[in-house]
């Protein structure tokens, strides 16, 4: 009767030790897709690359204006104060009607306008515009590259971010099982039932899961800062959770080309349009020139007034080669354009499939994960009873008890891999993510103090 009683004192403490409350490992999907939308509307209002693309395509945009207004020709106002020590000089601004005997003005000052109208009967100027028209499309293409890159960018920093969260709830659930393990090694101590090795097990144990913890949560700063700088914002101190699930359906691939493609295919159009421009500059050149020139002080004190206008046709006969060079430095920039272009179509590819592999891989992954937990939570249920029971060792507990922290961490891993893999597939065919195309398709405009972000 001596011995049942303590035994019965144990087992009764033991079970209220364990009957310790579980963390929640994740919260509803549609709370987390909202969070990362404000996230990724931020970056898309105010990262720094691509408000600098932005500003490349609108430098693009203005040189298309500048090439076309070569067509229009120009007109330059100039005036003229000239004095001179001797009236009878032979380079007047105007010269007077009649030159017999009549003496120049030794003080003169002239004004007037300069016109230049060029005829492009060589297509030269349409050549420069279509090449300033391409670059200019092509800009835009890189730019919204740029703007893919960023967000893709964002959503994979946020979903390491929810891959560590998952982690360090993983360990906290781990280091609450092992305190309450810990109390019953405390009591079963105490009553004689338990060893003393078997607590110090224990306690060492949830030191450990105490400095794994502490070590996630920098590497979740290290995250937050590197948010932070893509979003343009002084902190990022929003709570993140792990999703509760994962993409609900495979990308659908729009069929087209990519803009990194598309920007390939304009480099090449602006390429060859330079080729032609430089081609049609040997041909001969028309222009209209026309002035007119008021001279105000003559010999007479009487103004003169004087125009003029000239059809020129010009054509290069000699310039040390520099034509030439200019026409084959154009079919070498061809050249570069022809294969960078071939060379982002064949990373588009490699990139499509390899990203369409992952988001296989990941699914599987998960689905392995999610098995590997329910073993895992079996097998610690059946250590935690053996050891509330006075049958199962300490070490055996800690062991199933690590296992399941791993499971855990496991699938909020995947899940968070599963969702990186169906962002960079998305980003393969051109697109956002999901969670920033979803709050663009509602109209949704969060702010920074929405996410949590900090502005400077």
């Amino acid at each position: 009767m001596k011995k049942v009683l303590p035994t019965l004192l144990f087992l009764a403490l033991a079970g209220q030790a364990l009957a310790a409350p579980t963390a929640t490992l994740s919260t509803p999907d549609n709370a987390d897709a909202a969070n990362l939308a404000q996230v990724l509307h931020i970056i898309n209002d105010r990262s720094p690359d691509a408000q600098a693309a932005q500003s490349a395509r609108r430098q693009a945009d203005a040189q298309v204006q500048q090439a076309r207004a070569a067509w229009f020709g120009k007109v330059d106002a100039y005036g003229v104060d000239q004095h001179f020590n001797d009236p009878r000089l032979t380079r007047p601004i105007t010269q007077p009607p009649n030159v017999a005997n009549y003496p120049f003005s030794s003080d003169q000052f002239g004004y007037g306008l300069d016109m230049q109208l060029p005829i492009d009967l060589s297509r030269q100027i349409a050549a420069e515009v279509d090449a300033a028209k391409s670059r200019a499309a092509g800009a835009g293409w890189s730019a919204e590259d740029v703007r893919l890159r960023a967000l893709l960018q964002g959503a994979a920093l946020y979903r390491n971010l929810q891959a560590l969260v998952g982690q360090r709830t993983a360990l906290a659930v781990q280091l609450e099982s092992l305190e309450a393990s810990e109390r019953v090694a405390q009591i079963g101590l105490k009553v004689g039932d338990i060893a003393r090795v078997n607590l110090l097990r224990v306690r060492a144990a949830a030191a450990e899961v105490q400095a794994d913890i502490a070590n996630v949560r920098g590497q979740e700063q290290k995250l937050r800062a590197q948010l932070a700088a893509l979003m343009d914002v002084g902190a990022f101190a929003a709570p993140v959770s792990s999703p509760a699930a994962g993409p609900s359906a495979y990308p659908a691939d729009p069929g087209g080309p990519a803009p990194v493609v598309l920007a390939a295919q304009n480099a090449l159009a602006a390429g060859q349009a330079k080729l032609q421009a430089a081609q049609r500059a040997q041909y001969p050149q028309v222009a209209v020139n026309a002035g007119w020139n008021r001279n105000a002080i003559q010999w007479d004190q009487q103004p003169i007034n004087t125009w003029q206008v000239n059809l020129s046709v010009r054509m290069n006969l000699w310039s040390g080669g520099a034509q030439r060079s200019a026409i084959d430095a154009a079919h070498a920039a061809v050249d570069e354009a022809k294969q960078r272009l071939s060379g982002a179509e064949a990373n588009l590819r490699a990139a499509r499939e390899g990203a369409v592999a992952q988001w296989n891989a990941q699914d599987e992954s998960y689905r392995a994960a999610q098995s590997g937990l329910l073993s895992a939570e079996e097998s610690a249920r059946i250590e935690q009873d053996r050891f509330r029971n006075g049958l199962g060792s300490a070490t055996d507990l800690i062991d199933a008890e690590a296992t399941l922290a791993r499971a855990r961490a496991s699938v909020a891993s995947a899940l968070a891999g599963w969702w990186q893999a169906d962002d960079a597939l998305r980003y393969a065919y051109g697109e956002p993510p999901l969670a920033y195309a979803d709050a663009a398709a509602t109209d949704s405009q969060p702010s920074a103090r929405q996410s949590g972000a900090t502005l400077p």
